[in-house]
């Protein structure tokens, strides 16, 4: 049995909300400037390019904006358009940030546990804890979240690819707003089961006092 601190269940909500919170201001930032007043932002990721085009915003649209321009490339085909403005983020971060809200969400009933494949598995079904997988978690939690992660991979890879003339056979691929959205969704509720299984496993200590998943990292 497990000994928890009184707010490790509280985690998954946490955790859960902030997402929502994100999700809902990347909705609402186009709404909160002129339409039309934010488009052709085609730059790059993890670089903040449009600094000039956001001093003038008010803070809200300014912070969420900016934290667009920070991670994502922003080009516009790829973007959904609010408002006559595109989103602070592509269709792909849009759905993988509403996949996050959902993983998180998904742990909220989950057992809190020193280490995250057993956070992970309390959620699922008995039949799928019973053989193999009940004497090896970490296998199913680390084959569940490749599953997760593959849609993003391939589509994104094979896109990459393309650009490069490395597909056979002369084939060409670009990925469509629905595409990337049925990818970028799976990929959010690994991230979000991943984050949460380990945050609720660093906050969970045993019984008998002996560490939790810092413990033995440290021991390793």
């Amino acid at each position: 049995m497990v000994l928890t601190s009184r707010f490790v269940h509280r985690v998954p909500v946490f955790i859960a909300f902030l997402a929502l919170m994100l999700v809902i201001s990347l909705f609402l930032a186009p709404l909160s400037v002129p339409e039309g007043t934010v488009t052709d932002l085609d730059a790059n990721a993890n670089w903040i390019d449009h600094q000039d085009r956001w001093k003038d915003m008010d803070l809200f649209p300014k912070a969420i904006y900016t934290f667009g321009d920070l991670n994502c490339h922003q080009i516009m085909d790829r973007t959904l358009i609010i408002n006559g403005n595109q989103m602070p983020v592509c269709t792909r971060d849009v759905a993988i940030f509403i996949g996050v809200f959902l993983g998180a969400l998904l742990l909220t009933r989950a057992v809190a546990h020193d280490h995250p494949s057993l956070v992970f598995t309390s959620i699922l079904p008995k039949g799928s804890r019973k053989g193999f997988f009940r004497k090896h978690p970490a296998v199913l939690f680390t084959a569940s979240i490749i599953l997760l992660l593959t849609p993003t991979a391939l589509d994104g890879g094979i896109q990459a690819m393309s650009t490069m003339s490395l597909l056979p056979w002369g084939l060409s691929y670009e990925s469509t707003n629905p595409t990337r959205i049925l990818a970028g969704f799976p990929m959010g509720v690994g991230l979000g089961i991943l984050i949460t299984s380990f945050m609720v496993s660093l906050l969970s200590r045993r019984d008998d006092l002996s560490g939790n998943l810092i413990t033995y990292l440290v021991k390793e």
